[in-house]
């Protein structure tokens, strides 16, 4: 059986974030890392692809400079039940395939001395006094640390039996060839979120992204739901198809792939003894379903609470969700939620009185500081 000081069980950005941050805390500690996945990389992954400023700038910290082809957004507009929300701002956001971006991230953390394994899956955890027993589909290992960095359907969540009732998200999408969308306002270099449906049974919104690397050139058109109540799922495909018929598209005659995800929820369990969850395991914002932002945010947040775990003999995390909570990330996911409650849950009448350009503005990725940026409300 093998050691490791810390073994982080899933290789995407929030897992390579939190394997890259403990290399650069303790260079020699990076030997005693264990990065694994269950998937080969490159892999793919369905995400439209939105990489933030605020992503960037973590990445920046960790000392991550990625130079992977991308598309600039410049022009972000919400569309909404009383109106529409533009916000005008020269690089808002990019948009990068995630098969690449992910790869390039889990080479950088192999690049900083951390042992990494893909293809391989964890198939069962046990805790005990003194560490944590991790069989995978290849091997057998004890650490000290888990982190759970596994996506929505998380084994290490499913193993410390921490529950997801409730917080199930879920995303369609599909590419369209440019030259097939036909939109009056639709322009180069912007993202549109249309939120026109939400409160009508549609707990979520639709978006339309540019992409990269497509011949001939597509767009990224897709449906994110966020229930904070019951939902019937199986509904789903058909308000993706009802949208998609008043933009003039068929949804049969596209390629439909379908994501899981989790809602962050503030007062949730975490962490247990040894063990942290990080990434889609943990959740993401419900309003616009960003989720490589808080993931790199809380790979960071893991992997100096397991450092300091190390350094000080106390493994029991129990400062973990506050750690979270009120960090910049914690605190934006919290106004998202809110703001994506009153959207989703609201009455058409309530609907009406919300302030939309008051609360968008309040969560809009672009820097209010900034006098080139421009936010223009256009009420129905």
């Amino acid at each position: 059986m093998l050691n490791y000081e810390i073994i982080i069980a899933g290789a995407g950005p929030s897992g390579s974030a939190a394997a890259i941050r403990l290399a650069n805390l303790d260079p020699e500690l990076a030997q005693h890392v264990l990065l694994l996945d269950r998937d080969f990389f490159p892999r793919p992954k369905l995400c439209a692809g939105g990489v933030t400023n605020d992503a960037e700038l973590i990445l920046s910290l960790l000392g991550v400079g990625v130079e992977l082809p991308s598309v600039p957004i410049h022009i972000s507009k919400f569309v909404l039940p009383t109106g529409s929300l533009t916000c005008q701002q020269t690089g808002q956001f990019k948009v990068l395939r995630r098969v690449e971006f992910d790869h390039y991230l889990f080479q950088t953390a192999r690049e900083r001395g951390i042992v990494t394994q893909d293809g391989e899956a964890v198939e069962n955890i046990k805790c005990t006094s003194d560490g944590v027993l991790v069989r995978t589909s290849k091997d057998e290992y004890r650490t000290k640390i888990l982190i759970g960095a596994d996506g929505a359907n998380s084994t290490v969540r499913r193993f410390l039996k921490l529950p997801r009732r409730g917080r199930l998200m879920m995303a369609l999408e599909i590419l369209v060839p440019t030259s097939e969308v036909l939109i009056a306002d639709l322009i180069d270099n912007m993202a549109i979120f249309d939120f026109s449906l939400a409160g009508r049974r549609i707990p979520g919104y639709f978006w339309i992204f540019p992409t990269v690397h497509l011949n001939p050139p597509a767009l990224s058109m897709g449906m994110m739901v966020a229930p904070f109540r019951n939902y019937k799922f199986s509904s789903l495909k058909n308000a993706f198809t009802y949208w998609l018929q008043k933009q003039g598209l068929d949804l049969n005659r596209f390629e439909l792939q379908a994501h899981p995800a989790l809602r962050y929820q503030s007062r949730a369990s975490y962490s247990q003894h040894r063990v942290l969850l990080v990434g889609d395991a943990a959740g993401i914002d419900p309003l616009f379903g960003e989720g490589v932002t808080s993931a790199l945010a809380l790979g960071t947040i893991a992997a100096q609470s397991a450092f300091d775990a190390i350094r000080k003999g106390d493994f029991s995390f129990s400062e973990y969700e506050k750690q979270i909570r009120y960090s910049s990330i914690g605190t934006l996911m919290r106004r998202r939620c809110l703001l994506a409650r009153k959207l989703y849950e609201r009455q058409t009448t309530e609907r009406q009185n919300l302030q939309y350009e008051t609360l968008f503005n309040w969560v809009a990725p672009i820097n209010p500081q900034d006098a080139s940026a421009t936010i223009t409300w256009k009420p129905l």
